[in-house]
This record gives structure tokens, sequence and C-alpha cells, in this order.
């Protein structure tokens, strides 16, 4: 009895499903043999959908670029205790966890003539952006100095909730949409690419903007006061987002074909435990999932506080910038000399650990001189090496990503995206607390004064901007390294991963044919245009 009761637990958490590609018989999947190469093989993405997804990741990321300073925003210029942003944001953790799960579960259950994703990229872009245009300009409503002000702390927590709400069914669809747009391996790394250069670039021209004007106040330039600043940056940077990713559910079609009908909730819940790849991530996400470099900005006190802000950061990011933009060239001669996509991001991996302990420990000899451009220098240098490697490790790390959650359909004909992330959602909530902890002492461990303006060498030690430009160096040093060691067992690679999408894409060729009165126009012409080859 025994036996079989551990033969059925086997049977259900960790055998294929039926119906799946893993399962079907040669006989039924060969009939779509040569499309399903074609699939795997032909770009169907244009150059335009790629500008599209890029202009949508530069405003999306203009927006996180605003977020990235949201604790000094409270802190600095609504002016609240921080003690009040951690209780609200520890409150608001709690509501995600009843949140997530149902958004999830819609998406992954969605299915329409117009995508999976499409309808909700579509739909919500507004209240999301609107949101976080009037949390950002609260403190043009409610100024004043009073940190413990009851008006200013229940304003944060209803626009954070709203944030929160909506930030939850504008995220998933988002993210997973350019997994939708093409089963092609060269289609999704040219779009990945794309998004994550023009990403790059949204988050730092917010920070150039807001450093500019907070350098150009400092001296005396020009009277823009803080929360006007804000305001100005929220509401531009909130209408770009807008426009851009409602403009990706216009322009970029998806043509994965799915499974018409989602699998039983009760099943898919389960499904991360077939895929043994994402299984070994959430593992290494829950061990370091309490980790925390402090929740602050640390880069923007470096900046303002050490180098002096203004034109003295211009050229120390500039070599940055061309490296990055150098990187591009290398993904090709590396993906020839190392091949496995695998052991591409271990290396890759292992030179930014280094170059981060290098870099920290540069900036911690450099420091007691007290001179920006020595310092400077050191960083400059640190930060370009870093840089150097940036579009490889973007192409071949998503690539990997993709073909984990391509695995989970190749097992069981589902891609349960949203509810796999609530996993991972759940690990962080359940040690929401450690976290928190963590971000508070580390704060304290650095001795730092957020009451302090952020002026050249305003903490006045030596011992404080030592410990800042540690946690910008290598202040996520530990995850980085644990989340690595996954990579040691991934071994979907060569014929095993040849096999997999052959598989998966015969499958997916089946439902469409199967389907085609139901699928939306892009799909059934894709499926045409592929079969005219043929003929």
């Amino acid at each position: 009895m025994a036996k079989m009761t551990k033969e059925a637990l086997v049977n259900r958490f960790f055998k294929a499903d039926e119906y799946s590609a893993a399962t079907l018989g040669d006989d039924l999947l060969k009939k779509y043999e040569s499309l399903a190469v074609d699939v795997y093989s032909v770009r169907q993405v244009s150059v335009s959908e790629i500008a599209w997804m890029a202009v949508q990741k530069f405003s999306r990321q203009l927006k996180m670029g605003m977020d990235h300073y949201q604790n000094m925003y409270f802190t600095k210029v609504l002016k609240i205790d921080l003690t009040y942003i951690t209780v609200i944001k520890a409150l608001i953790s709690i509501y995600d966890t009843l949140n997530n799960p149902l958004m999830g579960i819609a998406y992954d259950r969605t299915r329409t003539r117009f995508g999976k994703a499409r309808p909700y990229v579509l739909t919500t872009p507004l209240p999301f952006f609107l949101v976080t245009a009037l949390l950002y300009s609260g403190a043009l409503i409610m100024g004043g100095d009073k940190v413990n002000d009851p008006k200013k702390i229940i304003f944060v927590f209803i626009m954070l909730f709203l944030q929160e709400t909506f930030s939850t069914i504008f995220n998933i669809p988002t993210d997973n949409y350019p997994t939708l747009q093409s089963a092609c391996p060269a289609d999704r790394i040219s779009v990945s690419l794309a998004q994550s250069y023009s990403g790059a670039y949204g988050g730092d021209i917010v920070s150039v903007v807001y450093i500019s004007l907070m350098s150009i106040n400092n001296i005396g330039g020009v009277e823009i006061s803080q929360p006007l600043m804000f305001a100005i940056m929220a509401c531009v940077t909130c209408f770009f987002g807008t426009v851009g990713t409602m403009g990706v559910a216009l322009k970029c079609p998806e043509r994965v074909l799915l499974q018409p009908k989602p699998a039983p909730l009760t099943k898919t819940m389960f499904y991360i435990l077939k895929n043994k790849y994402a299984l070994r991530n959430v593992a290494a996400s829950f061990l370091v999932s309490w980790w925390s470099n402090g929740g602050y900005s640390w880069d923007v006190i470096t900046q303002l506080e050490i180098f002096g802000g203004g034109l003295n950061i211009a050229p120390l990011y500039g070599f940055y910038h061309v490296c990055n933009v150098l990187s591009m060239a290398f993904i090709k001669p590396i993906k020839e000399r190392i091949k496995s996509y695998r052991n591409i991001v271990i290396v890759l991996r292992a030179m930014d650990i280094f170059v981060e302990i290098i870099w920290a420990v540069g900036g911690w000899i450099t420091m007691p001189m007290k001179k920006w451009w020595v310092s400077g220098i050191w960083f400059c240098i640190g930060y370009g090496l870093n840089g150097l490697n940036n579009a490889p490790a973007t192409a071949f790390e998503g690539e990997i990503s993709r073909e984990i959650n391509d695995y989970t359909e190749y097992l069981t004909g589902e891609r349960p995206d949203g509810t796999f992330g609530l996993l991972t959602d759940y690990i962080y909530k359940l040690t929401q607390p450690l976290n928190t902890l963590m971000a508070l002492w580390v704060i304290k461990w650095t001795g730092y004064d957020t009451t302090r303006d952020s002026t050249y060498w305003a903490q006045d030690s030596v011992s404080v901007y030592q410990k800042v430009f540690a946690l910008y160096a290598c202040g996520n040093l530990v995850p980085h390294i644990v989340n690595t060691i996954p990579l040691f067992f991934y071994d979907l690679d060569g014929q095993k991963k040849i096999d997999m999408y052959k598989a998966l894409n015969e499958r997916r060729m089946l439902i469409a044919k199967e389907n085609q009165g139901k699928l939306s126009e892009e799909m059934s012409a894709l499926v045409e245009m592929l079969s005219e080859e043929k003929k």
C-alpha cells in the first residue's frame, strides 16, 4: 500500500502530464515536424515591434528610476520618519499575500482572441501610472517638517496600497509579454537586448536629471524645490510609461500558441515540482530572500556626497556607458567560443563578483584621502569593467530563464507563469520581517544620518562613506553568489534542449491546426504562412 501511495505521488507531482509534449507520440507530432523547426528558427518579430518593446521598457524604467529614490523622497522631501515607512511597507506586503495570488491565477487562466497578456497590458497602465504620479506629487500638497503627521502617513499608506494593487495586475502580464511574442530564440534575445539597453538608459535619465538639479540647487544656481522636482519628474515619467506600454499591446501580437483550455488550478499549483530547474532557483531565492543592503539609495549618496554631483560624475559614468555599448560586440564571439549558455552565464557572473569585490576594496582604501577624484577614478574603472559583459549577460541569462519556463510547458502543456511567481512572492513575504530588520540594522551600521541634506561630505565621516561605497559596490554580493549555484546543475543543454524544443513546437503546431478557428488573426496568419512556405 505504501509503495502504491509513493508511486501515485511520484506520478502526480513529477511525471509528465497527459497530452504534454513529453508524452505525445511521435506519430502524432511528426506531422508538424517541419513547421515546428520553422517556428523555432524563422524570425517573426519585426524591427518595429522590437522598437516598441524597447520604448515600453524605457518608459517603464523611467518609473522604476523614480522608485529608486522612494525612501529618500519619503524621508527628505515628504519628511516622514523611516520607521513609519517601514511599517507601512510591511502592512502592504501582508496585503500582497492575498492580492498577488488572485492576479497570478487570473493571468494563467486568461485566454482571448487577442492573447493572454495583451488585454492586461492595454488596460492597466493608466491607473497604475496615475497613482504613481499622485504619490510623488504628495509633497506639494502636504508640506511641513512634522515627521509623524497623520495626514502624510495615511496618504502614503493609501497611495502605496493602490499602487501595489495596480502594480500586480500590470507587472505579471508585462513581464511575461516578450516570452509570448515568439518561440524563436533569436527573436527573444533581440527583444531582451533592446529592452535591457533602453531600460538601463531610462533609469539613468531619471538619475542624471535628479542629480543635476540637486547639484544646481546645492550651489545656489536655480531654486527648484524638491517637492516640485519630484512632482514634475513623476508626471513626465508616468505619461511616457502609459503611452509606451499601451503601444506594445496595440502593435506587438502574441505568437506563442498555448493550450486553449487551462488546466485546473489544483494541478498548476504543483507544476513547479515537475520543473527541477525552477525549483532550484526558488530554493536559492528562499536562502537569500531575507537579505537587504539597507534599502537606501546608496548610489545617489555616492554621487552627491562622495563625488560632489553635477559635472564631477559625468566622466565617471561616461566610461561605463562606452563599455556598456561595446559589450554588444562580445555576444557572438562568446557564444562561438563557449557555446553552452550555462557556462557562459557562470563565467560572466564570476567576473561580476570579482569586479564588485575589487571595486569595494578600492573604495575603502581611497576614501580616507577625502578627494572625490581619487575614489572616482577607482569607481570609474570598476564600473566600466562591470559594464563590459552587460550585453552577453543580459542575452544568455534571459534566454536561460525562458528555457526554464518552456521546460514546464514541455512537461505539462501549460505555462503557469503567474502561479509560479506566487512562490517567489510568498518566499519574500515570509522573510519580509527579517529583510526589514536587516535593512534597519544596515542603515544603523553605516552610521548614515538620513535627516541631513545630500551635499558634498555632509556626514563628515570617512567610516560612514567607506560603508556607503561598499554597499553600493557589492551590497548584493551574497545573493549574486547563491543565485549562481543552481546553474552548476543546469543540464538543459545541447541535444537535450534541441529535442525539447522540437517536441514542444510540434505540439504547439498541433494545437494551432486543431484550433485555428479560435486563434487570433496574427496566430492564424503565422500558421498559414509557414504551411504555405512548406508547400
